[in-house]
């Protein structure tokens, strides 16, 4: 493993990476016409191929920054940096996080529906509702199927590899102290997504994802997970998109705080049985 500049200097260089592939695409979206929101009164033809945008986008900004930089600076040990570790181990802890995941669904939503109340800027409040549109808009316009590639897969790979992969990494090698730097990708990984509207749930469950990632010790096991949250979202317009169904999806779901306690409670116990209780890390790597 090269050694040649401090994790900081690689954390760094994976942000600039970042914006300027950022950059690239918006200009590149801009030249080939492809902007602005799509809405449910466009045909499913923008919608999809506004959606396969935004897939180039994903890859382009936050996947293959990533590998650049591990291609830079961990090029004789990429595998042990990212955890691909894909052995039958990991798909079991992989279905165990998605359980953990499940069980704390009534206390995301908790943390919704308290994030709501916050008093915020019009100008702030305005970006994330508008992000939101968007990204209804595809859910609701796109083929389900489509939306599962595009609005949880990619998304679940391409934000995990730079959230986890490359930013909680490299903020550990930085502070030697695992558990800073889940949190601080958390808040980092929330942040990134524009909407304090929802930075509450957003900052919760990127720390869930961290500590997946942390004790589950593949990248396999916090993908999976991402990727079944993101499913869910995406599943449940698709049943609301007919308009028959007079189902909600953007509805609380008002689970009754006892409920809630009894899921957070089981949520705790399996992760502290299946990640917790036969398993250590090192401090350091």
């Amino acid at each position: 493993m090269k050694r040649s500049s401090h994790p900081f200097m690689h954390l760094l260089v994976l942000a600039l990476w970042s914006l300027v592939l950022m950059v690239v695409a918006v200009v590149a979206g801009a030249a080939l016409g492809i902007s602005g929101t799509p809405s449910v009164t466009q045909s499913h033809g923008h919608a999809a191929v506004f959606l396969l945008w935004n897939v180039a986008v994903q890859l382009l900004t936050f996947a293959l920054p990533v590998v650049l930089v591990t291609w830079m600076y961990y090029r004789d040990n990429q595998r042990d940096f990212y955890r691909m570790d894909f052995g039958r181990r990991r798909w079991m802890l992989a279905l165990a996080g998605v359980a953990v995941l499940l069980f704390l669904v009534p206390l995301t939503d908790w943390l919704t529906t308290w994030n709501d109340s916050w008093t915020l800027p019009e100008g702030l409040r305005k970006v994330g509702e508008e992000s939101q549109q968007t990204v209804e808009a595809l859910m609701k316009e796109c083929h389900p199927l489509l939306g599962l590639f595009g609005l949880a897969l990619i998304p679940a790979l391409c934000e995990e590899l730079f959230f986890r992969a490359g930013v909680q990494n490299l903020l550990r090698r930085w502070f030697k102290n695992p558990h800073a730097a889940v949190w601080v990708a958390a808040a980092i990984f929330s942040l990134a997504h524009f909407e304090l509207s929802a930075f509450l749930p957003r900052f919760f469950l990127g720390a869930l994802l961290g500590y997946l990632y942390l004790y589950g010790r593949s990248l396999l096991v916090n993908v999976t997970a991402h990727f079944v949250n993101n499913a869910i979202i995406v599943l449940a317009y698709a049943i609301a998109a007919d308009g028959n169904s007079g189902f909600d999806p953007s509805a609380p779901l008002a689970v009754p705080p006892l409920l809630t306690v009894a899921c957070i409670l089981v949520a705790a116990a399996l992760f502290y049985g299946v990640f917790l209780r036969h398993k250590s890390f090192p401090e350091t790597e």
